[in-house]
């Protein structure tokens, strides 16, 4: 089996306009514990990146760093040439400028797996309260929106339904509205069919297909090995912290070259 070599994305420019994101040297630790043991990254714009990998690997975290709900010790990030605003690396980084995360969050929109609905508020209300609050929409233009992208999910019906009135991929649709109504750079899918019984995923990988379609630019961390087959342009393979291979999905699935993803193929697609 020949040894896998990455690519240069770790030599990457954040000053390269088609480089919409731009992630060197991840590294997290959770005490002595080392989860990301340098994870570079690129999207490009429309581009779809699945993240795929056995559990613990570190797919999530990783996800997570990226819109500092995690902090890593180690690293930089850039979205669209602009630097996430870190401490100098090292120790206990902090945010230096809580509100410019929290607007470029708003631009990096992350889907949970756990739907993460105000369970207090209907799902329309779920929907229009970020551009409110964050984006600073008048309640009637973001009703519009949400509306529309109650519909776009296939809920129209449901908007006055609060989440404990809906099924879990329901409530998921309502989730990824809720981002979209954020109108994001990036959307970010920390496994968002994980918490659905088997019957409900289709209808969230439909609306996710969509997007793809839409040309929207999205990182997916995923166990669902077909759909990341149909709709990825790359798929990063992680492996125990570290990217173990990344290719074309042809390259992953049909021609792996590494003895972990050969392994973590078999067992994943039989």
């Amino acid at each position: 089996m020949s040894q896998y070599s990455p690519d240069k994305t770790s030599n990457a420019s954040p000053n390269d306009k088609s480089h919409l994101l731009v992630a060197k040297d991840i590294r997290k630790f959770y005490g002595q514990h080392e989860v990301l043991k340098g994870i570079s990254l690129v999207a490009k714009e429309h581009q779809v990146i699945s993240l795929i990998g056995a559990s613990g690997s570190g797919k999530s975290t990783f996800l997570r760093c990226l819109n500092l709900l995690e902090i890593p010790q180690y690293g930089q990030i850039w979205l669209e040439d602009t630097p996430l605003p870190l401490s100098p690396e090292g120790g206990t980084r902090h945010i230096n400028n809580p509100k410019l995360v929290r607007m470029m969050r708003a631009r990096l929109g992350m889907v949970f797996q756990n739907f993460n609905l105000w369970p207090h508020m209907t799902a329309i209300e779920n929907v229009i309260e970020g551009p409110i609050q964050v984006l600073g929409l008048t309640r009637k233009i973001a009703l519009e929106r949400a509306n529309q992208l109650m519909a776009r999910v296939g809920l129209s019906d449901r908007a006055d339904y609060y989440p404990s009135q809906l099924s879990g991929g329901q409530q998921q649709r309502v989730a990824i509205a809720r981002t979209l109504a954020m109108e994001p750079k990036i959307l970010l899918f920390d496994e968002p069919t994980s918490a659905l019984d088997p019957e409900l995923v289709g209808e969230v990988l439909k609306v996710m297909q969509e997007l793809a379609k839409e040309g929207r630019t999205m990182l997916v961390v995923t166990h669902e090995m077909g759909f990341a087959r149909e709709v990825s342009d790359n798929i990063i393979f992680l492996h125990q912290g570290q990217i173990g291979e990344q290719g074309s999905p042809d390259q992953i699935f049909m021609h792996p070259e590494t003895e972990s993803c050969q392994k973590f193929v078999q067992r994943v697609m039989h």
